[in-house]
């Protein structure tokens, strides 16, 4: 994936188009088993299958961005990234003689995580999930 992924965003670069790229993905691997459920099953959305990176990536500015990611840490959705699109759809960024990156990625809606699935529901609460299986009650997700 990662070798295709390359491979795309090399041609966009050769392309000379003015691109965003965000990379979000539907949910994470569950590569690690928990107390709850073994490596791979998706049956409780807990946060190692909810809490995912996504990436935004230009292509073709007049001054692009100038060493390591930016990165955001604060807690976010689909809301951030849309907020995120609003402030470049304009396409005053690709044209810009300096970006202002920190204002760019600033004050951007802050989510609440929330999973849920047919069966299950879990949230965060003063740090730690709690899980709510099938209507029952809420109790702490095990670590």
């Amino acid at each position: 994936m990662f070798d295709e992924l390359d491979q795309f965003f090399t041609g966009l670069e050769k392309s000379g188009r003015k691109v965003m790229v965000l990379v979000v993905p539907e949910h994470g691997g569950a590569l690690r088993g928990d107390k709850m459920q073994v490596s791979g099953l998706r049956d409780i959305p807990s946060p190692s299958i909810t809490n995912v990176p996504a990436a935004v990536k230009f292509f073709g500015m007049k001054a692009p961005h100038q060493g390591a990611a930016v990165e955001i840490t604060q807690p976010s959705s689909y809301l951030a990234i849309s907020e995120l699109v609003v402030r470049a759809v304009d396409g005053k960024m690709f044209t810009e003689d300096n970006v202002n990156w920190s204002q760019y990625t600033s004050d951007l809606p802050q989510t609440a995580p929330v999973s849920e699935n047919s069966n299950a529901v879990v949230i965060q609460y003063q740090n730690k999930p709690y899980v709510r299986l099938n209507g029952g009650d809420w109790v702490p997700y095990p670590q």
